[in-house]
């Protein structure tokens, strides 16, 4: 029995060794919170006192420090884990998406003044593959920079387009999303709302993937879904 109480005694301490004092504070206090928040949330555009906090976090935390919160923090801290893990490249990405799609946790989400109700996986899917948009406007921004003379130039620039600079290529992300689609369509418990993110996410941007198509016609089958019936049917084989 004591051998017991002193294991159950040192994991705390054990998970808070993970973490500096000063990122462990950060963290606790993101945790605290019950939903994802964008950068400016409600009507007003109000600044997030979460996301303030993943921002601290993001600038102070060493690559191990966001991997250690993206892996076993809760729902919200995963979330915001992830969105470090992803931005800094790190290789743990595609062991990240795994590990989501196993527990795929629900959570809250605050994007401006919209609220809705998603999953840890899913998220992560749809940060990679919308990615490219970023990319794209991060290849304006580069062009266009040089031409800007004041600050308040730039300011003006950066808040017309959104943009953060990109550290992808179109090709890494077609890379990624590869991984993460074979993640998800081998394994026969996928969740049917990201199967059909999948296709729904290539039927618009009119990408066809028949080698997909054994394996989504499975899905099809299981849950009945007019969504990945559609893709089969513009995809072919």
């Amino acid at each position: 029995m004591m051998k017991i109480t002193s294991l159950l005694f040192l994991i705390p301490a054990f998970g808070f060794g993970q973490l500096s004092p000063e990122i462990n504070k950060l963290y606790d206090e993101l945790s605290k919170s019950k939903r994802v928040e964008s950068a400016a949330i409600g009507y007003g555009g109000s600044e997030s006192e979460v996301y303030k906090l993943f921002a601290e976090i993001d600038k102070k935390a060493s690559d191990q420090e966001v991997e250690y919160i993206a892996f076993n923090g809760n729902s919200v801290a995963k979330a915001y884990g992830s969105y470090a893990v992803f931005n800094r490249k790190l290789k743990t990405l595609s062991k990240l998406f795994d590990s989501y799609l196993k527990n795929n946790e629900p959570i809250t989400i605050i994007q401006g003044c919209v609220g809705s109700s998603s999953h840890l996986a899913d998220e992560l899917y749809k940060m990679v593959f919308w990615e490219k948009d970023n990319i794209k406007a991060t290849e304006v921004y580069r062009k266009h920079k040089a031409s800007i003379k004041t600050k308040h130039e730039l300011l003006n620039f950066i808040q017309l387009f959104g943009t953060k600079e990109s550290k992808w290529t179109i090709q890494e992300i077609d890379s990624v999303l590869l991984k993460f689609d074979r993640i998800v369509l081998d394994n026969p418990s996928s969740s049917q709302n990201l199967v059909e993110q999948i296709t729904e996410s290539y039927f618009f941007i009119k990408r066809k993937h028949p080698e997909y198509h054994d394996k989504l016609a499975y899905f099809e089958k299981k849950y009945s879904s007019e969504k990945i019936k559609k893709y089969l049917k513009f995809s072919g084989k």
